[in-house]
């Protein structure tokens, strides 16, 4: 499994790290929800659904947060894509899997909680993904690994 952590905005490369967060949740999860699978073609609202439990995931996978040169201590959280809502705006997955410091890293949080988190906080919106093309809120790994303890 290809781990580099180099930053990169070209879109086909983001496109291949987040397929490999996915498909990493999906084989974690497996072990337990045989059923677990990655939804296939173009769906803004979840990637994985687990028919078992009637789950659907959004499976992210941040390779800034941490890396060998730079610890930002946030992940990206992103509401926007050339110009139209997109990631946390459209989800309607249950909940957000974020995968950082090289796909070693996971935390996860119930969609709604991190929707209401955003909006109660006043989080830095930037400017970043596919040639900056994207928008998203800074927000702190901290609230999420709080959920995951």
């Amino acid at each position: 499994m290809e781990t580099n952590v180099e930053y990169n905005s070209d879109f086909k490369k983001d496109l291949e790290f987040g397929k490999e967060a996915e498909n990493l949740t999906v084989k974690i999860l497996k072990q337990k929800w045989p059923k677990t699978k990655r939804v296939t073609g173009y769906h803004k609202e979840w990637d994985i659904e687990i028919p078992e439990i009637d789950m659907t995931i959004e499976a992210k996978y941040d390779k800034q947060t941490e890396g060998p040169d730079r610890h930002t201590g946030n992940l990206f959280i992103e509401c926007e894509s050339r110009g139209e809502p997109s990631g946390i705006e459209t989800s309607k997955a249950d909940y957000w899997f974020y995968w950082y410091c090289s796909l070693r890293k996971l935390v996860r949080i119930p969609t709604s909680l991190l929707k209401e988190t955003i909006r109660k906080n006043n989080y830095r919106k930037v400017n970043g993904g596919d040639s900056n093309s994207s928008k998203g809120y800074l927000v702190p790994v901290k609230l999420f690994e709080k959920e995951n303890k």
